[in-house]
Parts: structure tokens; C-alpha cells; sequence
């Protein structure tokens, strides 16, 4: 009698054991207990059983659908089972026998062949399969052992699971890091794009201020601006350049550097490429005096605009606004620009302009701080400082002046012929210790060196802006500039020959500048009998975006999309140094002719671009 009582209780789980110690249970009771823990034993042998099978099935066929919703057929299986009510009237009246279980064995196993799938969710199988193992008497050694080996396939699947997906990530990382810088920047920047939307009540095609009035020149001379929708923006999903290494760089104590390679001939004649600015030397010293008499030594309670940081807000059209806007801000509100030596801006800067001489990093530094009127500063250098403002790249680039028009154009062309008093001719070398192009490399790669200061031609430079978004940005330029919402996007050779038939320039080379993305663009203006001839395209090996700006700055007329921040760019640049022949706000008039809808200073005008301008 001790030794049945002792194997009944093997069998029992601990809390049932407890309960028999604790009550004298009479054989009715002990025998309905029985019954129904097997009854439960039952059904958990049939879920893991056919879970198992599942797995098996995954393996052999190769496929993993059919691993996703055991979960889902477990759950509402266990719901089936406690609202069955066979399994009620057993409870009630205690008159069931194995023979009824067997068919809830076979109920549960027809159940789950029809849910051919399960999830890794461990919760199920292998829970159930411990409650199940941990009271299984010696004749049912062959069933734990099956168990054991399906929990164990489980278990293999998810590491291998595991497994290739770290093995695909880290190919995926792998390829990404073998692109090169502009591979780089191309794929963020065209998968980065968000719009927003216009206010309601905007008419396109009209230059209407906020209450609806049309824009008068004395407004225009005394507008203060309040408002302005948000333009395209080119979130960096991670950073673009990698953070320079200044190691290399000599240091020069002030005492021994005589910044010869930085000094510059006074009132000399501002000329890029050996191609005169129209701007007179009397005119350009006149307001280089008039902002370096503002520029004063920088103290350690002084307020500081810091710009710092590898990240990026776009491309080379919007680092250069950036950049802009922060001297803009700084002079506005009586502080100075701090520019790490180590940030985003070096990169671009020195890429095109101010290259390092000889080495020289403490007389490029002055050189730097100088022009500019800013201060150049390392970690070192930035602890002495008490009075630090830090503003990200896209609060720069959305940043609102309050200026006049007048007032604005003059300080941002200023600083625009600061730059191309330094553009670089190929001598010296970039922040990150490489040696600098030569700006001139567009011109003189099409034209020869011979004739790039004589050359007569103009410039198309087409920019899709990655499709939908370029339509749409255009489209809220020309809402309230007026100009054509597609002619700039298209350049159809109708709208290219009404431009330069007029003036003369169907007699001269075209080159045209593209983003690449529609090629069909290209192919129309080629078969054009008048245009076709005249097509240039810029050599392969003198492509890059500081020749490409100095291509379309020197020419003689220059076609571009005012929804372009590198279009802009141009335009304004060529406004700097005095250059006519910007044509970017175009449409067609009550006759049909093609005509100037806004003038030259609306790539200025943040009523007409936002905070491109």
C-alpha cells in the first residue's frame, strides 16, 4: 500500500502533492484527480507533438511561412479546450473515461494540422514542454525523447535565424562603407526627401504678399519678412564627411608666420579663370571696408555662434547656405561665427576655397578669421570661452533674416567675393590633407586654357530634384514668383531657344549640367537642329561640382532652376560679381512670348525661395 501510494504521487505535480498531505482525499476524489491530470497530460503532448511537426515540416520543405502563426492557433486551441463542453459535463459528473480523452487527443491533433505554422514566441512550446516532461513516468522515456529533440530543432532554427541576419547586416554595412563619398551622398539624399505643404489661399503663378497684395518696389526695399514655408529638406541619415584629421598640419607660432602665401595685392581687380568680374575694384573695396571695420577681437565672455559637428543638412547648394545664414545671423545679432576646425563647413570650404599653403595651418587659420571675421577654434581652444550658442545645420539653413532686401543681398554678396577672391587653382590642399582641384578645370577642359577667358558660351544646368519632389518644390517657387511651374524642370528646346536666340547666343557652345536623372531631357535638346550642334558636355575626368560652378558663374548667360539651391548658388554668385544673364524665373506672357517674371535679386528674396535664398 506505502509503495502504490508513493509511485500515484511520483506522478503528481508539487502542488498536488501538497494537497494530498495537507487533505484526506477518499479514492473518488483521488481517482477524479487522476483522471483529469491525465486528461491534461494528454492534450499538452498532442500541442507540443504536432509543434514539432511543424518544425520538421519547416525543415524539409525550406520554407518559412509556415513558421509564423502557432502562436494564434495555440492560443485560441487552449480557448477551444476550455469552453469544450464535453469536457464540462466530465467535470460535472465525473463519467468520463480515457476512451474520452482519446478522442480530445485526436480533436487537438486534427486542430493543429490545419494550422500548419508556429512563431519563436518560447512561451508555448517550451513551457508546455516542461510542465509535460517533468511528470512523465520511465514508459514514456521514447516521448520525452522526441520532445527533446524537436525543442532542440527549435532552438537551432532561431540561432540560424539570428545568425544570417547579422551576416546580412554586416553585408549590408560592409557595401555601404565600399561606396564612395558621392555614392554616399546620392543615396541619402534622394531616399531624405519630406515636403510640406503650402498655406491654403496661395494662387499659382501670382507674387502675392501675406494679406494678398501685390509686391511693389517700395515694399520690396523695406520688407521685413514673417513668414515662410518650409522648403525641401535633405535629412542626413547619418554623416557625410568624416571628421577631418588637422595632425599633419604645422603649427606656426604669430611670431614666425609671415602669411606671405595668404596676402593679397590691394584694390586688385577680382577676376576668376582670367574672366573680369563686372563689379569696379573702387565698388568691392568700398564695401569690404565697410564690414571689416565692424569685425573686433573676439573676448572669452563674447558671445560665440558655434558651428560644429560632421552632419549635414543637404548638399553642396545647402552647406553653402548654411554657412551663409550663420555669418547672417551673427552679424544681425552682434556675435561672432565659431567654426570647429574639425566641422562639416572645413570640408566644404576647402574643397573649392581657402586652401592650406605650404602646410601652414596657424597662417590659414588668421587668413580664415580674417575674410570672414570669425573665430577658428579647437577643443582646446573652445573651454576658454563662457558664452557658446550652439545651432544645428537645419536651424542655420531655415534661419529668417530680418534685414532689408537691399541690406541682405549687400552682406551675402559681400562674403560670396570673399570666397572667389580665395577659389582654389589647384596649389595647396583641403582640411583633410589632399591636394585641391583647380576651379578652372571645367572650363578649361571644354574650351582649353587658351581660350578660357575669352570663350563665349552659356550654361543649362538641368536639375530634376528627384522627381515628385522637384515638381512640387517648383511648383510653390512659381506660386509666388510667377514663373512657369515646369519650364524649368523640362528645358524644352522651345524654352531654351527663347531665352538665347535673342541675344545672340545660338552662335555659341551650350554645356549642359545635369544631375543625370532624366536623360531624356538631354536626347530632346540633341535632336533639336538648332540646339543639337551646340551641346557640350563637360569631359569626365574635369567633372566636379566646384568646375561645374565656376563654369556656370563665368558664362555669358546662364539657365537654371530656381528650385535649385545649387542653380541659386550660381545666381547669386553671378550677382556678386556684377554678371547678367541669369534666367530662372521665366513665363510666358498674354502673347505667348517667354519673359523675366521676377528680377535677378528674387535669388535673394525669401518671399519668392524661403530659406534658399
Amino acid at each position: 500500500s506505502t509503495s502504490t501510494t508513493a509511485q500515484r504521487t511520483s506522478a503528481q505535480p508539487i502542488h498536488l502533492i501538497a494537497s494530498n498531505l495537507s487533505f484526506a482525499m477518499t479514492p473518488t476524489q483521488r481517482r477524479r484527480q487522476r483522471q483529469h491530470q491525465e486528461h491534461q497530460y494528454a492534450d499538452d503532448y498532442a500541442d507540443i507533438s504536432v509543434g514539432s511537426q511543424s518544425v520538421i515540416s519547416a525543415l524539409t520543405t525550406g520554407t518559412t511561412s509556415s513558421m509564423s502563426t502557432y502562436s494564434t492557433a495555440n492560443n485560441n486551441n487552449g480557448r477551444k479546450r476550455r469552453n469544450n463542453p464535453r469536457r464540462a459535463r466530465r467535470r460535472e459528473d465525473d463519467m468520463s473515461t480515457i476512451n474520452d480523452d482519446e478522442d480530445d487527443t485526436r480533436e487537438s491533433r486534427s486542430r493543429y494540422s490545419s494550422a500548419s505554422s508556429f512563431d519563436d514566441d518560447d512561451r508555448t512550446i517550451f513551457s508546455r514542454y516542461n510542465r509535460f516532461t517533468s511528470t512523465m513516468t520511465p514508459n514514456n522515456t521514447h516521448v520525452k525523447n522526441i520532445l527533446t529533440v524537436s525543442v532542440f530543432l527549435i532552438g537551432c532554427i532561431m540561432i540560424l535565424n539570428s545568425s544570417v541576419q547579422l551576416q546580412h547586416e554586416d553585408y549590408k554595412n560592409s557595401k555601404n562603407a565600399a561606396l564612395s563619398l558621392i555614392q554616399q551622398e546620392q543615396l541619402i539624399s534622394r531616399n531624405a526627401h519630406s515636403l510640406v505643404s503650402l498655406p491654403p489661399g496661395m494662387i499659382r503663378g501670382s507674387a502675392t504678399q501675406d494679406d494678398g497684395s501685390a509686391i511693389n518696389e517700395e515694399t520690396e526695399r523695406n520688407l521685413q519678412w514673417t513668414w515662410e514655408p518650409e522648403t525641401v529638406e535633405l535629412r542626413e541619415q547619418q554623416p557625410l564627411l568624416p571628421r577631418p584629421n588637422v595632425d599633419h598640419l604645422k603649427i606656426l607660432s604669430p611670431q614666425t608666420n609671415t602669411n606671405i602665401a595668404y596676402d593679397k595685392p590691394p584694390n586688385e581687380p577680382l577676376s576668376i579663370c582670367g574672366r573680369p568680374a563686372a563689379i569696379t575694384p573702387e565698388q568691392d573695396q568700398e564695401i569690404m571696408t565697410k564690414f571689416q571695420s565692424t569685425c573686433k577681437p573676439v573676448g572669452l565672455n563674447d558671445p560665440i555662434l558655434l558651428i560644429e559637428g560632421v552632419e549635414t543638412f543637404g548638399r553642396t547648394g545647402n552647406n553653402l547656405i548654411e554657412f551663409l545664414h550663420a555669418l547672417e545671423r551673427a552679424q544681425n545679432e552682434g556675435m561672432t561665427v565659431g567654426i570647429m576646425i574639425d566641422s562639416w563647413v572645413v570640408p566644404v570650404i576647402t574643397t573649392m576655397w581657402m586652401a592650406i599653403q605650404n602646410n601652414d595651418m596657424d597662417g590659414w587659420r588668421q587668413h580664415m578669421e580674417r575674410t570672414f571675421c570669425i573665430k577658428m577654434l579647437s577643443q582646446d581652444d573652445l573651454s576658454n570661452y563662457t558664452n557658446i550658442i550652439h545651432m544645428e545645420t537645419r536651424e542655420l539653413f531655415m534661419y529668417k533674416t530680418r534685414q532689408s532686401l537691399p541690406d541682405y543681398v549687400e552682406f551675402q554678396t559681400y562674403h560670396i567675393r570673399n570666397l572667389f577672391r580665395n577659389y582654389n587653382t589647384g596649389v595647396g590642399m583641403d582640411i583633410r590633407h589632399r591636394d585641391v582641384n583647380d576651379m578652372c578645370t571645367g572650363i578649361n577642359g571644354l574650351f582649353g586654357p587658351d581660350k578660357q577667358s575669352s570663350q563665349i558660351y552659356s550654361v543649362i544646368h538641368s536639375r530634376n530634384l528627384e522627381g515628385y519632389a522637384g515638381h512640387e518644390l517648383l511648383g510653390r517657387v512659381a506660386k509666388n514668383s510667377g514663373c512657369d511651374p515646369e519650364a524649368a524642370l523640362n528645358m524644352e528646346p522651345e524654352y531654351i531657344k527663347a531665352i538665347l536666340e535673342p541675344s545672340g547666343m545660338l552662335n555659341h557652345p551650350i554645356v549642359f549640367l545635369t544631375d543625370h536623372q532624366r536623360p531624356e531631357i538631354l536626347e530632346r535638346l540633341r535632336a533639336d537642329k538648332d540646339i543639337g550642334p551646340l551641346i557640350h558636355l563637360v569631359p569626365d575626368e574635369a567633372s566636379w561640382v566646384g568646375g561645374d560652378i565656376t563654369l556656370g558663374i563665368m558664362a555669358n548667360a546662364f539657365i537654371g532652376n530656381p528650385a535649385s539651391t545649387f542653380s541659386g548658388f550660381i545666381a547669386k554668385s553671378r550677382l556678386a560679381l556684377g554678371l547678367k544673364g541669369n534666367y530662372l524665373f521665366r513665363a510666358k506672357n498674354a502673347n505667348g512670348e517667354w519673359e523675366e517674371v521676377c528680377e535677378e535679386r528674387c535669388v535673394f528674396w525669401k518671399r519668392m525661395l524661403w530659406n534658399m535664398a
